[in-house]
């Protein structure tokens, strides 16, 4: 690529639709960028509110190798591993939280009065994703897995000891006490969780703004959202249209609140004058994605031909 000054010289910033991987025509109005709007755009930037994590269901029995079952369970290396009923809720508890749970040490019907005094754990009588189900009844009690909630139908995982390795076991919700071995005590909610499946539209990308940073580089800001898994990641590919995408970089922006903002230096694409092309990725973290981009050109003022397109 040629190298040239910018401060001699305008850059003209345009924004593309297509990376060269996703095909896209470019409709857009002309219209005069107000740099007003970035800091309007980032003061509505809100404190969001802990979004449940995202939640797989078992429903295959866990292989020897995983260590929340095995060689990490206190159950399993102190000599009552599966089939258990606790040393598998224990299990499944710690797999789910990624850190060891805070639960019982002892039979399934010390469970439920265990985190009653510690008050660790939230309980209740709802069923919940990920939830801890106890029952007293019988001389031990049993402790199983909240796996998924259908309508009024739930279904958990489970071991029983000395008896069934593993099972995913379905009952109706109001039904507890007349499930398992009876006596039923409630639910202790280890977390809050949505189901992975569930989690089906994109997240919402809006209000891209595209400013020359000092003569030094692009400032790029958009709002985005998603009200169910959350935003995992927003990325902000770039390359300059002489000779096509040989700098073609893939830049990782930052997210506060709503807003995702990223800083490109023109350094990092050769200091290239002409056409930059910029878009937007927001990603969700159940894997969706949306994709936005916006025109400006660099003269003495800059304007803007507003959004090009949505995709996803």
């Amino acid at each position: 690529m040629k190298k040239n000054s910018i401060k001699n010289t305008c850059v003209s910033l345009a924004l593309a639709l297509c990376l060269g991987l996703l095909p896209g025509t470019v409709m857009a109005e002309e219209a005069e960028l107000d740099l007003t709007e970035i800091a309007q755009a980032v003061e509505t930037t809100e404190t969001s509110a802990a979004l449940p994590s995202l939640f797989t269901a078992r429903t295959t029995a866990p292989g020897a190798d995983n260590t929340y079952f095995f060689a990490s369970n206190p159950y399993s290396q102190g000599g009552y591993g599966l089939p258990n009923c606790t040393a598998y809720a224990f299990g499944r508890a710690y797999e789910i939280l990624g850190t060891t749970p805070n639960l019982a040490m002892g039979n399934a019907n010390s469970w439920w009065a265990y985190n009653q005094n510690t008050g660790y754990y939230p309980s209740g009588s709802t069923p919940k994703l990920g939830a801890v189900i106890c029952w007293g009844g019988s001389s031990d009690g049993h402790v199983a897995i909240v796996e998924a909630i259908n309508g009024d139908t739930v279904t958990l995982s489970e071991s029983t000891y000395s008896g069934i390795y593993f099972q995913n076991y379905t009952y109706t919700i109001g039904a507890e006490d007349a499930t398992s071995v009876g006596g039923f005590q409630g639910y202790i909610y280890i977390g809050d969780y949505i189901d992975a499946a569930s989690d089906v539209t994109p997240p919402s990308l809006s209000d891209v703004l595209v400013t020359d940073y000092q003569d030094e580089g692009i400032k790029v800001t958009a709002l985005v959202s998603d009200d169910l898994s959350g935003i995992g990641s927003v990325y902000f590919p770039v390359w300059t249209e002489n000779n096509g995408q040989d700098d073609l970089i893939w830049h990782e922006g930052t997210v506060d609140g709503n807003v995702a903002s990223c800083y490109i230096p023109y350094s990092d694409h050769n200091t290239e004058l002409g056409d930059y092309n910029v878009h937007i990725y927001a990603y969700d973290n159940a894997g969706h994605y949306t994709m936005t981009g916006t025109t400006i050109t660099k003269a003495d003022t800059f304007t803007s031909l507003g959004k090009v397109a949505l995709e996803s």
